[in-house]
């Protein structure tokens, strides 16, 4: 199953997320989460945010006065397991066959896909890093050698 670019797009967006956890970022981040209450705030394409809801992946929870959406995955610590294997399998050279026992096929493609395409780019991506604020849970933080992980 191959996941639409703009849907991948979109995981990508919020897996990316920084805390908001009373840490002061540099740069503003695009989209942020709370950790307390796992809701996603974040500008969003209402279409994409539709189909998502729609196939079961995200809750809608609402929309602020300056057009910021607050979102909530379904499931989110599942969905984030299977994003993070996805992404580690692909690492490792695996095939996608693992994501038939995964209990989030859709979060584990999301995760594979995001590693094949970061690593199939022509030129130099930017790494992650906490030390630029560019992390994505399931990936390699290059300041810290660690996989990063969303909380």
């Amino acid at each position: 199953m191959a996941i639409p670019k703009k849907q991948l797009s979109f995981i990508v967006e919020l897996m990316t997320a920084l805390p908001l956890n009373g840490t002061k970022y540099e740069y503003h981040p695009d989209v942020t989460y709370c950790p307390h209450d796992e809701v996603y705030f974040g500008y969003f394409d209402t279409t994409i945010l539709d189909k998502m809801q729609s196939i079961g992946v995200i809750t809608i929870l609402g929309s602020h006065d300056d057009e910021q959406q607050a979102v909530r995955l379904v499931e989110r610590d599942d969905f984030l397991a299977g994003f993070a294997v996805g992404a580690s399998e692909a690492r490792n050279g695996n095939d996608m066959l693992y994501a038939d026992y995964n209990s989030n096929q859709y979060a584990f493609t999301c995760g594979y896909e995001h590693w094949q395409n970061r690593n199939r780019k022509k030129g130099k991506l930017p790494q992650y890093s906490s030390d630029n604020e560019y992390v994505c849970h399931g990936f390699i933080d290059e300041a810290t050698g660690e996989v990063f992980k969303q909380c």
